[in-house]
């Protein structure tokens, strides 16, 4: 190896394989099994990055998912991903890794000098600094400066496999607790699944020295692990499990750290689960306790023993329990030499204490580490005691710390398991409050080897019993020599020296002095405070800062730590690709599409076929342009000077039928259908219960006792869901039945000036003579091809226009003969593209305008509200917020210059300097009727005045338009031409 930290023996890895790896543009080595961070260690890699706010110099902190300061860009081949920790992800040949956070270099960082003026990024710094003159001044650089890595130029999404596996029990993680309780439930025949975030099973076992039963705990893992395969259990290495919830279990699973084809979500459902998630090591708070060089260590043991690296050649310990002793002997014997241990307790009478001191080791019992030296990495440590003068400099490049261990439980947060304080060691623990889900281990808090392997058997039994049809026999414990209790004495910061320079949190560059701060301005919940100074919002998510910082403002609040307890950390529990939340996209050919009964023969009509939705739908017919835009302005023409044929047999429909039907209308719609006569249709539009608008479209009566409902294509489902919740739950009296009818009927719209005349020419007697006696929302039913056909007088072009419900098989028939029959009056196919040029050029609605968020007032609908009428929703439309000046209200606009464009999504604008929007554009169209671009528009009520002049800012588009307000109707405003 090109460093001097890598021991010739020992370590699980393979120095047979060797990797070559580029740091910055600089070639590096390691070797198959190593880790990133072991890697970089083992070249003698100190500085790995640099704090988000101060920029200053960062090392290595932990060997883990909790590590905060070694996060990298990496590459491998054309795969880039920002935010890894270089603790997670495993070294291969190719990789390329970038260092963040840092210019124009790791070492030189001008970013750096933010350091000098740290009073000015103190807790909240965002809220009250910047001020003068406008923020606006500061911003390009804050937002240069924030962050983390910079996410790739080039979309590179790698969608994991799918897998959903079930089980008996699910044990969550394989160290000790979690082996034995795997081995207890599937003694007992239970089918069991282990998920460990490692690649290897053991945990602290990699490196803890002691026996089981005679045997090596090492021994004791792998002979466990053999026999767990052995009884079928499957235990799934390199698996993540990020989130932990009533229907199931999500998982992760990514061997080597990165995004490849191998890669798995997983969604796991069981009967019992087991959370052996161990716990995290913490540190303590002194000055510059965030140098390179200062670690956690646990994690120098891990390094020294499973890949065989030494994190450093002079170390010093800083630890307030008595493992610190027992970990100096392995670290000895891994090579490192031991300068001192720094003990804040009093002299213990332990025989490994003895034993180093007679080795030359200096123990500095009743002692702190008051600083690190150096700049760039630790090149000492100043030690003083608790009480009393004196200091002593002590000369190491490698500072290890360990401040005690806190529960991992975030799985048990998720799970709503409550928590109990535990004085032992001084953090909260989970407890089982419910049968299925049972911590285990440390992260129920034993610490103790014998202890926690008897607690994993424990659950195990516990949970073979929720599964087992048999009774169930208890497994022995074995007999365990290894680490003793820990004998913790809790201590969370040095309280000496300079509280600016002791970090807490070490990815936010939270300090002491920031938690003060917090207090002193009034901050009393660890939640507030939390959000006021950044403490455990980093992507380690609080793992090694969260309780010290919440242990810390405990002290500082002079009350207890229970009183206060820990921030709860949002889920995913680790990070992980939001492409595995999403999931792969389904390819056409794998994805549920619906097709209309008119499919085939629109394609016949040279039709583009487009989904909306799960539909197949004609956007546009290819013969009537050479592009869509020029197709769609010919279909609107020829249908506002024509005629046009449109397949509508996407839109819902809904049949309501009983004694009852009236009175169920009324509750579901506005404005009192229940009057409407037999034979005529209106429009009708249906509230949510908040009073916002869900859905409008047409009511049909077909009987005294029988409505049909009709729904835009979008909503079809929701209408469905609210109409079924009604009758089943509000209006359960009710006696009426409500039925699903979209896919029974097929409907052709025939619209324009010549619709009437090509009705009258297709359809057989008595059709003809009905024809010029239907007027604006009648309907008559009658047949066609001996099937059922109902005409339905309606329209949602502003033309003329009518409806034909038909039944589904006789569809295509109908409409090959309508279109044959259309090329002699000038009537042609049209598609969404020209549907929705109609509609904006008439002010009709789609799901642009009902967004969810606009009542019936804000589209101008008020002509169907009621006042004496109630039904859903229209109570909470009297509030005083729906008729505020600044509540949108639906316009028309159209470009002051009839030349110039607009497009969807432009804000609405006073003038041009004015940053805060009066509304948006909805929908915007090129209306071939009028020659000029026309739109709708929600816009503030105080501003929406006819004639009004207003600009439409759409900065990614790069333009400012001039508008004008105008009626949402831009052509037949008084609906003359539909009526004739």
């Amino acid at each position: 190896m090109s460093g001097t930290f890598r021991n010739p023996a020992g370590g699980v890895i393979n120095r047979d394989r060797r990797y070559t790896f580029e740091l910055d543009g600089r070639t590096l080595h390691g070797l198959h099994g190593d880790t990133l961070a072991a890697a970089l260690l083992a070249n003698g890699v100190r500085l790995v990055g640099r704090s988000v706010k101060y920029r200053r110099p960062r090392g290595i902190l932990s060997a883990g998912p909790e590590e905060p300061n070694a996060l990298c860009t990496l590459t491998l081949g054309a795969r880039q991903v920002p935010n890894v920790p270089a603790t997670t992800v495993m070294v291969t040949d190719g990789l390329r890794v970038t260092t963040q956070n840092r210019w124009p270099s790791l070492r030189f960082d001008v970013s750096a000098l933010i350091g000098a003026a740290g009073s000015l990024f103190g807790a909240g710094f965002y809220y009250k600094t910047f001020m003068w003159p406008s923020w606006r001044c500061y911003e390009p650089l804050i937002r240069r400066l924030a962050g983390l890595g910079t996410a790739p130029r080039r979309p590179i999404v790698h969608f994991p496999g799918e897998r959903h596996l079930y089980c008996d029990v699910l044990v969550i993680g394989a160290g000790a607790a979690g082996l034995a309780a795997a081995a207890a439930a599937a003694s007992q025949g239970a089918k069991v699944i282990v998920c460990e975030r490692d690649l290897l099973p053991g945990g602290e076992l990699q490196f803890e020295s002691g026996t089981i039963d005679g045997r090596p705990v090492s021994g004791w893992v792998a002979e466990t692990a053999n026999s767990l395969a052995a009884a079928g259990v499957e235990v799934l290495s390199g698996t993540a499990v990020v989130g932990c919830y009533d229907e199931c279990v999500l998982a992760l699973r990514q061997p080597s750290g990165l995004p490849t084809e191998s890669d798995e979500a997983l969604y796991i459902r069981a009967r019992a689960r087991i959370l052996a998630t161990g716990a995290t090591e913490r540190s303590i708070a002194f000055e510059n306790n965030d140098r390179p060089g200062v670690m956690l260590l646990g994690a120098v043991e891990r390094f020294a023993q499973r890949f065989a690296v030494r994190a450093g050649n002079h170390a010093v310990l800083f630890a307030n329990h008595d493992r610190v002793y027992l970990a100096a002997l392995r670290l000895r014997a891994a090579g490192v030499q031991i300068a001192a241990i720094v003990d804040p307790r009093a002299r213990r009478p332990l025989a490994a204490l003895q034993e180093l001191e007679r080795s030359g080791v200096r123990i500095f019992s009743e002692h702190v580490v008051q600083r690190a030296l150096g700049a760039a990495c630790v090149r000492g440590a100043l030690v003083r005691p608790l009480s009393g003068d004196g200091q002593s400099r002590i000369a190491c490049d490698l500072l290890a710390v360990s401040g005690g261990w806190t529960p991992a439980s975030q799985l048990a947060l998720q799970s709503n398991l409550a928590e109990r304080y535990d004085t032992e060691l001084a953090a909260c623990v989970p407890v089982a409050s419910q049968d299925e889900i049972i911590p285990a281990g440390a992260v129920a808090g034993r610490l103790e080897l014998g202890a926690v392997i008897a607690d994993g058997l424990r659950a195990g039994e516990a949970a073979a019993r929720l599964v087992a049809t048999c009774s169930v026999q208890p497994m022995g414990a074995p007999a365990v020599r290894a680490d003793p209790p820990p004998a913790l004495q809790a201590l969370w910061r040095v309280r000496t020296g300079n509280d600016k320079r002791q970090f807490v949190d070490l990815q936010n560059d939270v300090t002491i002095r920031d938690l003060r701060q917090a207090v002193g301005e009034g901050f009393r919940e660890i939640e507030h405070i939390k959000r006021y100074t950044t403490l455990g919002v980093g992507t380690d998510q609080g793992r090694t800062g969260a309780l010290p910082g919440a242990a810390i403002v405990a002290e500082l609040l002079d009350i207890p730590l229970e009183s206060v307890r820990t921030s709860r950390a949002r889920p995913p529990a680790s990070p992980l690709p939001l492409a595995a939340l999403a999931g792969a996209p389904a390819p056409l050919n794998v994805r549920p599409v619906r097709r209309t009964p008119l499919h085939d023969a629109q394609l016949a009509c040279q039709a583009v076929m487009e989904p909306a939705g799960l539909w197949l739908r004609a956007r546009y017919f290819r013969d009537h342009g050479e592009s869509v835009e020029a197709a769609a302005a010919f279909e609107a023409h020829r249908v506002r000077n024509a005629g046009g044929l449109f397949d509508a047999s996407t839109l819902g429909k809904i049949e309501l039928l009983g004694p009852d039907a009236a009175a169920c209308i009324d509750r579901l719609y506005l404005g009192r259908p229940s009057r409407l006569a037999v034979g005529r249709a209106r429009y009708g539009v249906m509230l949510r219960e908040d009073g916002m608008v869900l859905d409008d479209g047409l009511l049909l009566r077909l009987g005294a006792e029988h409505f049909l409902l009709t729904t835009s294509t979008h909503a079809s489902a929701a209408v469905l869901s609210h109409v079924e919740y009604h009758l089943a739950c509000a209006a359960s009296s009710l006696a009426v039945t409500c039925t699903d009818v979209t896919d029974a009927w097929a409907v052709i719209v025939v619209a324009g000036p010549a619709s009437r005349a090509l009705l009258g020419h297709v359809l057989p007697a008595p059709w003809p003579g009905m024809l010029p006696h239907l007027k604006h929302m009648d309907f008559a039913g009658g047949a066609w091809r001996a099937r059922p056909l109902r005409l339905v007088r309606a329209s949602f072009s502003g033309e003329l226009a009518y409806e034909l419900h038909c039944s589904a098989d006789v569809a295509a028939s109908l409409w090959e003969t309508l279109h044959a029959a259309a090329l002699t009056c000038g009537v042609v196919p049209y598609g969404l593209e020209a549907l929705d040029i109609l509609r904006v050029e008439k002010g009709y609605l789609t799901s642009a305008e009902i967004n969810g968020q606009v009542s019936p007032l804000d589209l101008g609908l008020e002509r169907v509200v009621s006042a004496s009428a109630d039904c859903i929703g229209r109570a909470l439309l009297d509030r005083p917020a729906l008729h505020e000046s600044q509540r949108p209200m639906l316009v028309g606009v159209v470009a002051a210059d009839a030349a110039q464009h607009f497009g969807i999504g432009a804000q609405l604008i006073e003038t041009r300097t004015d940053k805060r929007a009066l509304g948006y554009i909805t929908s915007a169209a090129w209306s071939p009727t009028l020659e000029r671009t026309v739109g709708l528009a929600l816009l503030a009520r105080s501003h929406a005045r006819q004639g009004a002049t207003i600009v439409g800012a759409d900065p990614l588009r790069g333009r400012h338009t001039l508008l004008r307000v105008t009626a949402p109707a831009h052509v037949d405003p008084k609906g003359e031409r539909m009526r004739a």
